[in-house]
């Protein structure tokens, strides 16, 4: 095994642990609550997280196209700087337009790690010829993810009930931690044509091409836009589940706990969906999957036993976006990998912004139950539409080969 083949077989390792420290997030179930102590509303919050979406939005394909030009480890790196901005002014604003800024960089961060994440560790296996694990090392990737979540929360609802700047702090030292691994990592071989030109042709160009692949392959396009439409509602739920569950009678302490089984049965997702994806295939679990998705969604509104149905939801949830990753890498030429991911996070937030501002209006004007009932029926109405396109094969995967 040459030193090459050691570094790209490394990143792996290195991402594993970066997907360890990145998700130890003491913040991602307290944050909205973190702003209704502060002062702010619900519908706040949905204007916040509006803003993060737009920011979003507008950045993921130039942080994606920037990953395939100047390389996706400082994309990676360029991600977690930023969030020390966001992190920073959570800590010590509570300015209206300072927030509104802190929300903004939130989400340029989150753009500069979509993209080039998957874009990283796929061309690492694809450097070995190992890219056909990329199933199985997504699934463990989300093992770790969803493992780190479930320590996080479990120790936030022991330990840190209601210390929501020890959180924010606690996060901030374990983004540096990911920060090293990050830049411990290998680069991958992007071949591009385009060096000779300026900074501003190359991004055109690149950004010209991105769009044909996504727009030329019909299967990739509905692939993106269905993974948005189903993606989006279940973070819609996760990030108001604090609220919801106050409001149906539990302590926050509970509502942690809730999270964290939520994020452990999306561990176990992770660990069996390169199992199931061998066993039933593609058009049975893109058929499947959301219907029972929906029905999950439904459950939540049981009084004293949406708790299942929010639990269940990590675990199909979990499934679905792991095969739903390895379908669209199929599609994608390595050379706009990062920028064509990146299109897939610009869907998932362009459906937030449509999504997410409606339930904290609901939520303010009648209750949150209402809320989460508006989810259920549109994830049922997008499962209805996506059982349609599947009798029309509008879905099943072909391989692209690099030229």
């Amino acid at each position: 095994m040459n030193s090459e083949t050691k570094s790209y077989k490394r990143n792996i390792v290195l991402d594993y642990f970066h997907s360890f420290f990145r998700n130890t997030n003491f913040t991602h179930g307290i944050w909205a609550a973190f702003l209704l102590v502060k002062g702010f509303t619900l519908i706040d919050v949905g204007i916040f997280e509006t803003i993060f979406h737009i920011s979003s939005i507008t950045m993921e394909v130039p942080t994606g196209v920037i990953g395939d030009l100047y390389g996706r480890r400082t994309s990676r790196l360029l991600g977690i700087v930023v969030y020390f901005i966001y992190i920073a002014i959570m800590l010590f604003s509570t300015n209206y337009i300072l927030m509104i800024i802190a929300f903004i960089f939130c989400g340029i961060s989150y753009t500069f790690e979509s993209g080039s994440s998957d874009a990283l560790v796929y061309d690492s296996l694809k450097e070995i010829k190992e890219e056909h694990k990329f199933m199985k090392v997504n699934g463990i990737r989300e093992v770790i993810m969803q493992f780190a979540g479930v320590l996080v929360l479990f120790l936030t609802g022991f330990f840190l009930e209601g210390l929501h700047k020890t959180d924010f702090y606690l996060t901030a030292g374990m983004f540096v931690i990911a920060f090293i691994t990050i830049f411990m990592m290998k680069e991958t071989h992007i071949p591009h044509n385009t060096e000779k030109l300026s900074f501003k042709d190359r991004i055109n160009e690149h950004f010209v091409k991105t769009w044909k692949v996504v727009s030329s392959n019909k299967r990739l396009f509905l692939l993106i836009l269905f993974g948005a439409l189903v993606m989006a509602p279940v973070t819609c739920v996760f990030i108001y589940a604090q609220e919801y569950f106050i409001f149906n009678g539990f302590r926050e302490s509970w509502m942690l706990y809730f999270l964290a089984l939520h994020a452990l049965t999306a561990g176990v997702g992770g660990l069996l969906a390169e199992r199931m994806e061998k066993k039933f295939g593609e058009r049975k679990l893109m058929l499947f999957l959301p219907i029972i998705l929906s029905l999950c969604f439904f459950a939540i509104l049981l009084p004293n036993y949406g708790y299942i149905g929010f639990i269940l939801i990590g675990f199909i949830d979990s499934i679905f976006y792991i095969v739903l990753v390895e379908y669209i890498n199929r599609l994608i030429p390595s050379d706009t990998r990062a920028s064509v991911l990146s299109f897939f996070g610009m869907a998932f937030s362009f459906i937030m912004i449509l999504i997410f501002p409606i339930m904290g209006i609901i939520g303010e004007g009648f209750s949150i139950w209402y809320s989460y009932l508006y989810v259920a029926v549109l994830v049922a109405i997008i499962s209805i539409v996506l059982i349609v396109l599947l009798q029309k094969n509008y879905f099943l995967t072909v391989e692209v080969k690099d030229i």
